[in-house]
């Protein structure tokens, strides 16, 4: 956990003097992070273990013994999470009672990655409703911890820290870390929200009728609404929003970006080299292999199942798959699959959102790394047939903090006019319709192969 401290520190030096400024005359502070990653602290604030990352599954025998209890239907009912898994932080609260009890009798609050970067800047023990909302203890429906499913885990209620609303303030920063950091003890931290919400925000997708999909790490579709089918039976991800009665529909794939991370640090050598020698990011180069490779990849089709599959079909078997390979499959191949496995991913799941939602999705906002790249947006447009909307900040969780710091501050009035002012589309992509009916073709592909694959995983 104090690597992820360390980090903090760095990037508020570095994000000032990037800005050129005093980092002491920083008035406000707002966190926004992954959510689910857990770190059990004493109540010195000190962490007694390393932090459980959100992608790790070691609790899935826990998790079974909770669904045991309460199944999807009902789990979904509560938590707006399709049901419990190795990776909810309730099955990892478990993990820790029944296979470290020494770190659980010595934890004074089990923290999410908010709440402990928030607890060394101010020294509070706080969370937030947006970040509880993917821990499967928080029930969206009565915006309060659930307190039937902690006492069936056997975790104190008193070993969860008390749940703030989003954008709201904390406390001044610490002596100690204002020290660290560089900030004044007269700057305040206010709560923001998870990273899915604050990028929401960023993105302006307050209200319902605006879809918006981020191609980080992972990739998520999003689209806000009033009242939320907890019964359907499809049961797409629900977050509680950045304020109490609405809600974000959030079909989340788990591997998408860092699928290309991966191919990139493992078999681009050449590029990095030759971006080094050029003066370049090496995924402008990646980009422009992309765009000089057909579509379909020479009949190559990736499943990026890397850490298995929430959403369309709740698998955490799957894994990743390349298949069609031949020996006319080049390197090349391998890079534009990759961009277009993402694109499939996005259209199998807006497709699931456009089911609970009764209606055609016709302009998705796109926001996070991958939409800096103009070749993966043309992609996306071909093959789901709807129009790419690339927002001119792409850095929208960033942004949606700052507009929730900015408004528990008073320097804003109003959430949704500082988020409609602070961004807006860069521009707009259509689709070409005689490649979407190539696509159609690949992603028939896509989908069969997971089919006859699905049960051997």
């Amino acid at each position: 956990p104090e690597k992820y401290w360390s980090a903090v520190v760095g990037g508020i030096r570095k994000a000032c003097g990037g800005a050129g400024k005093d980092a002491a005359d920083i008035s406000v502070i707002s966190v926004t992070t992954q959510g689910e990653t857990l770190i059990p602290v004493d109540i010195n604030g000190k962490a007694l273990r390393n932090a459980i990352v959100w992608l790790d599954g070691r609790a899935a025998e826990e998790s079974s013994f909770i669904s045991g209890r309460y199944p999807a239907v009902d789990f979904y009912a509560k938590t707006g999470l399709p049901e419990c898994t190795g990776l909810c932080p309730v099955s990892k609260l478990l993990w820790i009672r029944i296979h470290e009890p020494e770190v659980y009798r010595s934890t004074y609050k089990f923290m999410l990655l908010e709440d402990f970067i928030i607890l060394r800047l101010t020294g509070e023990f706080v969370s937030e409703k947006s970040l509880l909302s993917s821990s499967g203890y928080f029930d969206i429906v009565n915006d309060c911890l659930w307190d039937e499913i902690l006492d069936y885990v056997g975790v104190d209620r008193e070993k969860i820290p008390q749940a703030l609303e989003c954008g709201v303030m904390v406390a001044p920063v610490s002596r100690r870390a204002a020290a660290e950091t560089g900030l004044s003890e007269d700057a305040v931290v206010a709560t923001a929200a998870m990273d899915q919400l604050s990028g929401a925000v960023g993105a302006g997708n307050l209200v319902p009728g605006i879809v918006t999909e981020t191609t980080g790490t992972a990739l998520t579709i999003a689209a806000t609404v009033d009242h939320p089918d907890l019964s359907d039976p499809m049961r797409v991800t629900v977050y509680r929003h950045i304020v109490r009665g609405k809600y974000l529909y959030i079909p989340i794939c788990m591997t998408a970006g860092i699928v290309l991370k991966w191919f990139k640090d493992e078999f681009c050598r050449e590029e990095f080299e030759r971006a080094r020698l050029e003066g370049r990011p090496v995924y402008q180069i990646l980009d422009e292999i992309v765009k000089d490779t057909p579509p379909l990849s020479n009949g190559l089709v990736l499943l990026p199942y890397f850490t298995g599959v929430i959403q369309p079909d709740n698998n955490p078997q799957a894994k990743g798959v390349f298949f069609g390979v031949s020996l006319e499959t080049k390197r090349n191949h391998f890079i534009r699959s990759i961009f277009e496995s993402v694109a499939y991913l996005l259209k199998e799941n807006v497709e699931l959102v456009e089911g609970v939602l009764g209606g055609r999705i016709d302009e998705i906002r796109s926001l996070g790394g991958g939409s800096k790249s103009e070749i993966w947006q043309k992609i996306k447009a071909d093959v789901n047939g709807r129009r790419m909307a690339p927002m001119r900040e792409s850095e929208c969780s960033s942004l949606g903090a700052a507009i929730l710091g900015g408004t528990a501050a008073g320097i804003f009035e109003d959430i949704q006019a500082a988020a409609d002012k602070a961004n807006s589309v860069q521009y707009r992509l259509e689709p070409d319709p005689s490649v979407y009916e190539q696509y159609q073709k690949g992603y028939r592909t896509y989908r069969e192969v997971y089919s006859r694959l699905r049960t051997l995983f």
